[in-house]
């Protein structure tokens, strides 16, 4: 396997949500908290020091990173040791494997923490699966794009959807959300590697999109093609100095915003699409 490169930051409290998301923005799989510094991991392959030169220079950043490179099963030990279960909205349990039930919650999502992103953890995640758990999900057929390790596509199923698909560019990313099906007592649930042209021909009630602002920019044209009448898009990932421009983008495309949620810098984004455009 490839592999990674460690970047440690130290970074103040006031930069650390921004900074992660910048991160992301650059390709990097994991980023976590340590103390008053993130660390982040990207493939050897994909590291460009310049870009992240660049990107923390706009913070006045620039020579204040270290990296180094590790072995990529050294990745997945670190993330386990940093891997907490969390406890979402107060209904929904997301744990690892190695974490015991929770029998006092409503769902429970198990989810095998490897190199990907989306195991509940970030604030977008977060914010979705609050969300869903105010949509209507029963006898839905449901996409989620960029699916990382599954969470939101297990929740789907596991809040009634009839027929769930995620799909994901990245293929540790669907090699791990396969290995999760078994971890999940789904039996609707499949998963494709790609991007908006892995997504079969028909429509879907429901589209998820937990994915960075730009990738989303880019992916709602095709989003909205395979989106039932009145169907419902669901959009996070970006921060909250973006929402005019998503939103005005989004509306554009014949969608009219229901509602929005957001948690610290974030926000996520409910979308009805209109019968008249």
């Amino acid at each position: 396997m490839e592999p990674y490169i460690q970047v440690t930051i130290p970074v103040l409290d006031e930069h650390k949500e921004i900074i992660t998301a910048e991160l992301i923005d650059l390709g990097y799989e994991g980023v976590w908290e340590d103390g008053m510094a993130l660390k982040a991991y990207i493939e050897a392959n994909q590291f460009k020091h310049k870009d992240l030169y660049d990107t923390l220079g706009r913070y006045g950043m620039e020579n204040s990173f270290s990296y180094g490179e590790m072995p990529s099963q050294n990745w997945n030990e670190e993330w386990e040791k940093n891997y907490e279960p969390i406890l979402a909205d107060n209904h929904v349990f997301v744990r690892s494997p190695f974490h015991p039930k929770n029998t006092t919650v409503d769902i429970e999502v198990v989810i095998q923490p490897q190199m990907s992103f989306g195991t509940g953890h970030h604030e977008t995640t977060q914010l979705m699966i609050e969300m869903m758990l105010t949509t209507d999900f029963k006898d839905q057929s449901v996409l989620d794009m960029g699916t990382g390790t599954g969470v939101l596509a297990f929740l789907s199923s596991l809040l009634g959807a009839k027929e769930v698909i995620g799909i994901d560019y990245d293929q540790n990313s669907v090699d791990n959300a396969k290995e999760n099906l078994k971890y999940n007592s789904v039996t609707n649930v499949s998963f494709l590697h790609g991007s908006y042209e892995a997504i079969p021909s028909r429509k879907f009630d429901v589209v998820l999109s937990n994915i960075t602002k730009n990738i989303n920019m880019g992916l709602l044209p095709h989003l909205a093609n395979h989106l039932s009448t009145d169907g419902y898009l669901m959009l996070a990932g970006f921060l909250n100095f973006d929402l005019k421009e998503v939103d005005q983008t989004t509306t554009a495309l014949g969608f009219d915003l229901i509602r929005n949620v957001s948690k610290g810098d974030w926000e996520c984004l409910l979308y009805k699409k209109g019968t008249s455009k």
